[in-house]
């Protein structure tokens, strides 16, 4: 899951920007190994200013679209090992306020500095950066749309297809939504907080759950949700 940080604006092979409400948009995206895919989510504030979640390099017309549609203003590195766009879209938008989750703040300032963590992130009632109770490496962006809600997380849910080897043993369970074994080894401290924040934000109203790693949960989210927090 950990790359080597770009130090100059390097575009990967990248899907074209998904639109999915009025103020939650994403991009799938390669990492420099083909077969491992990441996602940056997109969420607007009602003032207009940008929250880029697990950033990537898009091409010049998708950056464009995307400063035509709001201000970048956030960057939330999500993970101590999704550090790897940081530094050049800090070096684009000098003025962005780089936050993180608590738990992954020595790990991510290896790479840049951070203002802060989560908690003192910018907000509003449609867009929070969350802490997730429990896992204090790892956080999510909760985004309120007319729609519904929507849930981008880093590493600590991935739904990627069934997978062998080394990637597959430290990814288990793969081929279905689930937390990853290196992170019940090695980020959640205590499972039932974990367990139970997880149920919370399984609420009826959640319509689609982004991860870091894989493909997009929807159309049963809220109920895929609580099935990965009842199998930990």
């Amino acid at each position: 899951m950990d790359a080597k940080v770009f130090e100059t604006w390097t575009v990967l092979p990248h899907e074209p920007i998904r639109k999915h409400t009025e103020n939650f948009w994403s991009v799938p995206g390669s990492m420099p190994d083909p077969k491992i895919k990441r996602v940056m989510s997109l969420a607007r504030l009602a003032d207009g200013r940008i929250v880029i979640h697990n950033a990537v390099a898009l091409e010049e017309s998708a950056m464009k679209e995307i400063e035509a549609w709001g201000t970048p203003a956030v960057l939330a590195v999500p993970s101590g090992f999704h550090r790897q766009d940081a530094k050049i879209w800090k070096a684009r938008y000098p003025s962005l306020f780089v936050t993180c989750p608590k738990g992954a703040r020595k790990r991510v300032e290896q790479v840049i500095a951070a203002d802060d963590d989560y908690d003192a992130a910018p907000k509003d009632a449609t867009v929070q950066l969350v802490h997730l109770e429990g896992c204090p490496p790892e956080g999510t962006l909760e985004v309120r749309s007319e729609e519904g809600r929507s849930l981008a997380f880093s590493d600590a849910i991935c739904n990627t297809p069934k997978t062998k080897g080394m990637t597959g043993f430290f990814l288990a369970p793969t081929g279905r939504p689930s937390v990853p074994r290196v992170i019940r080894w090695l980020g959640v401290k205590d499972k039932s907080a974990f367990r139970g924040h997880l149920e919370r934000l399984a609420a009826d109203d959640l319509r689609r759950v982004l991860v870091g790693h894989g493909a997009m949960i929807e159309g049963s989210a809220a109920e895929t949700l609580r099935s990965v927090a009842a199998g930990l």
